[in-house]
């Protein structure tokens, strides 16, 4: 990994502490269940709810802050024993900045808790200690982690789900209308459909509008061929697609760079990696010209910023992933707005009951550009009213075919 050294994380802003000491941490699970006349169908699966794995610290202080393992939407139940088997390593332990939290328990518990959702919930950790000392502090999460590069930051709108060419064509019109400049829409189940898809919908996108298609092969259960994975890149690059989603399966990064190199654009990935060293196996063959890194999944703030400085330091862009309820939104737009590297951010644009519940300001957008949050900490509120109104369901969820 190219360790970040453009960071001095532990250098506080003029007049602010930035010191932490944890006295409990309990995790939050929550879903915002769907009737069955809403569900969301699409060739990936089903859609149910929108589940939320969270992490509550409590400081000594008594401030409260709230982080998301983005893995949960899919496995939240994981979540609760894994907060209680970091609990002996990070309640009564002092931290000069909040960004020590991830690489602390990672480094104690590195027996069991390296990748997958384990790190994604020391990351929330992390971003729930952050989210603390900002409110205790009064200023925004981001001036933890440095200065906005710009008071926003170009958006796009990200869903396109649907199991017909004329669903998915409705959705990306209906973005565009509420001022979105670019959408993502998901590709169909096969290569020769999602190729159809292409030469239905594009042509008819309103004029100017820019568009990507989003192969969702790095978590497929059976992804596609190297060559059928370029022959829907080369339809999009007729296209004029800005880039080519995850075309690949997340393990194997040596195809993403066989599609990078046969194709006419730009090629992304992978969202779904959850150790900022994944990305280094990425970079090292040359397998993407944009880094999908989420900070929900990847490790916390810190290991997002790490993931942007290599990236940057291999000509590579950063777009981050950003599902998931409002925390996520939060954390990640905190922490992408401080990087040089980070000039576009994702806005799914699916209903989502958490996705405003939990916002003590509602997002401010203005066309394509995304403003720059100036609430305390992350600017979320749980509630125990929330608690109530979105209780945990197992079993519903994203569920993938």
């Amino acid at each position: 990994m190219a360790i970040n050294t453009s960071h001095d994380w532990a250098a506080s802003p003029a007049g602010i502490d930035t010191s932490a000491e944890v006295a409990e941490v309990r995790a939050v699970l929550l879903s915002a269940v769907y009737q069955p006349s809403e569900h969301l169908e699409w060739v990936g699966g089903t859609i149910k709810s929108w589940d939320a794995g969270l992490v509550e610290v409590t400081l000594v202080d008594g401030t409260t802050g709230v982080g998301e393992a983005g893995a949960a939407i899919m496995a939240a139940g994981a979540v609760p024993g894994i907060v209680d088997s970091f609990a002996p390593y990070l309640v009564g332990q002092r931290f000069g900045h909040p960004t020590e939290v991830g690489d602390h328990l990672r480094l104690y518990t590195a027996f069991w808790s390296r990748g997958g959702i384990s790190n994604g919930v020391a990351g929330a950790i992390e971003a729930a200690v952050l989210d603390a000392v900002g409110k205790r502090e009064g200023v925004p999460a981001y001036s933890l982690l440095g200065t906005p590069t710009a008071p926003t930051i170009e958006t796009y709108a990200s869903g396109g789900l649907g199991t017909t060419f004329d669903q998915v064509l409705a959705w990306a019109n209906a973005q565009v209308d509420v001022g979105f400049g670019t959408v993502k829409f998901r590709a169909m189940r096969d290569p020769d459909t999602t190729i159809a898809l292409l030469d239905s919908v594009v042509p008819r996108l309103p004029a100017g509008t820019q568009f990507v298609i989003d192969a969702v092969q790095g978590c497929a259960s059976s992804f596609w061929s190297v060559q059928d994975a370029i022959r829907v890149g080369e339809v999009a690059a007729k296209h004029g697609a800005r880039w080519y989603e995850e075309p690949g399966f997340a393990g194997r990064p040596r195809d993403y760079a066989a599609v990078r190199s046969a194709v006419g654009v730009p090629v992304s990935g992978v969202e779904s990696y959850s150790l900022a060293t994944d990305f280094d196996l990425l970079f090292d063959v040359d397998g993407v010209d944009i880094a999908q890194p989420d900070a929900t999944f990847v490790g916390g703030p810190k290991a997002f910023l790490d993931v942007a400085d290599a990236a940057a330091a291999h000509g590579v862009q950063v777009v981050p992933h950003v599902w998931g309820s409002a925390v996520t939104y939060q954390t990640n737009l905190h922490t992408a707005s401080v990087h040089p590297n980070v000039r576009l951010f994702e806005s799914c644009t699916l209903p989502n009951p958490l996705r405003d519940a939990l916002l003590v300001e509602p997002i401010k957008r203005d066309g394509t550009q995304l403003s720059i949050p100036q609430t305390p900490g992350l600017g979320i509120a749980l509630t125990p009213e929330i608690e109530a109104a979105y209780p945990y369901r197992a079993g519903a969820g994203h569920v993938i075919r």
